[in-house]
């Protein structure tokens, strides 16, 4: 990382000035403050500049401008190469968008190189593996992505809603009150548990539009329109890869 090598490379200048003037013992405090002080400074301004376009990349998404917002993401590729784990997250954000855009050849390596903290990114990969009759590995990248994002309460289920599928009604239950305890306040996880208890199917909808995103599921016509933000045809129509 840029970064890192400019901040080193201050620190062994600051070093040995410090060393040159007095003793070398007394360089390396000076030395590591100039060390942290220069990798933040870069970092931060790399990291600013990012988010300054996430402003601009919401709008672009909200009108339904996906190629747009790619294109915009990989112009932010360069800033990764100051940060660390940043190319993880661009990735993640890229794959996302292929993934909801049903682009779904085009994400998958992007979701496979996706940091494990953006979860939406990891969980789609999931999906994909699912559709493909992969449940073992699906389960595995779920678990994964769980273990480091806890208190995400749509991984849970997305969990028990594969486990439904696979007809392992006691392993879905489980993953739901695995989520009700990181996530007590999530009303959609523990709606479902309790219609799991009490025999009924799961309704992912309570989980809101991003549920639809993982396209695990068919929205209703409503549900279609509403996200279209129209009253007229609803777009996509692709049914869902995996019933």
């Amino acid at each position: 990382m840029y970064s890192l090598i400019c901040a080193l490379a201050a620190a062994a200048v600051s070093f040995a000035l410090v060393a040159n003037l007095t003793r070398p013992a007394y360089a390396f405090l000076p030395a590591f403050a100039i060390l942290a002080g220069v990798y933040w400074l870069l970092a931060r301004r790399h990291s600013k500049a990012v988010e300054e376009l996430m402003v601009e990349l919401q709008r672009e998404i909200q009108q339904r401008r996906i190629p747009n917002a790619i294109k915009m993401l990989v112009g932010a590729y360069p800033h990764a190469k100051w940060v660390f784990l940043l190319r993880g997250q661009i990735d993640g954000q890229i794959g996302t968008l292929y993934f909801i855009d049903k682009d779904f050849e085009a994400a998958l390596p992007l979701l496979e190189q996706a940091w494990v903290k953006h979860w939406p990114a990891k969980g789609m990969l999931a999906s994909y593996w699912f559709w493909h009759h992969k449940p073992d590995k699906a389960l595995e990248i779920l678990d994964k992505t769980i273990s480091a994002n806890k208190k995400e309460a749509m991984l849970y289920g997305l969990k028990a809603f594969m486990q439904v599928k696979l007809k392992d009604a006691d392993g879905a239950r489980a993953s739901l009150v695995a989520g009700k305890e990181q996530c007590p306040s999530a009303v959609p996880i523990s709606e479902n548990l309790r219609r799991l208890q009490n025999g009924e199917k799961l309704r992912m909808s309570d989980f809101g539009e991003q549920w639809w995103q993982f396209h695990l599921e068919k929205p209703s016509m409503n549900q279609a329109m509403k996200m279209a933000g129209t009253t007229g045809k609803p777009k996509g129509g692709k049914k869902a890869m995996y019933r």
